[in-house]
């Protein structure tokens, strides 16, 4: 499988690759050994235990609702760019929606496309230059970010702060 999703070694066959009767590469200048290759893909599988499958930076312009998506990047980006749609649910609950279905560059370059569930598990938040003391509240339930934005009064919008939001 590819991002978005996770995967280990197994997933690619790497540890069923291991070269264990130390055959050179049929082209040394060009090809790599076994014992180096699947390594390499068992690191790559690690990695997506923990990488951020999403980031989204906006602007809280106002209680009403009016939301500012200042930029968004995603793992399935390259193939699948429809931008997340944000929205105010009350004072300081805000959600960023992802597609539910997207594609990973990989597939899409054989025809196969929207194969990829959107399932985040979790998220972490950033409120940028705060004037007040405040704090922020990210979880996930499968394509949908909920942001929820403190002060010292409680709940709150934090008009015109920008949040950054990171996903896995």
């Amino acid at each position: 499988m590819a991002l978005p999703n996770i995967d280990t070694g197994s997933t690619y066959g790497a540890l069923a690759k291991v070269n264990y009767s130390a055959v050179p590469p049929a082209n040394p200048q060009y090809d790599w050994s076994n014992p180096l290759l699947a390594p390499a893909i068992c690191n790559v599988a690690g990695i997506t235990q923990t990488i951020d499958r999403v980031q989204v930076q906006m602007t809280l312009a106002a209680s009403t609702g009016a939301l500012v998506l200042n930029q968004w990047y995603a793992v399935w980006k390259n193939v699948t760019t429809t931008a997340p749609v944000l929205a105010r649910t009350t004072t300081g609950v805000f959600t960023v929606r992802m597609p539910s279905m997207v594609s990973d560059e990989y597939d899409a370059s054989i025809g196969t496309t929207l194969n990829n569930t959107v399932n985040l598990q979790m998220g972490r938040g950033n409120i940028e230059s705060p004037t007040v003391m405040c704090s922020i509240h990210v979880s996930c339930v499968a394509n949908v970010i909920t942001i929820k934005t403190f002060n010292s009064g409680g709940a709150s919008d934090l008009v015109g702060l920008v949040v950054d939001i990171y996903a896995r």
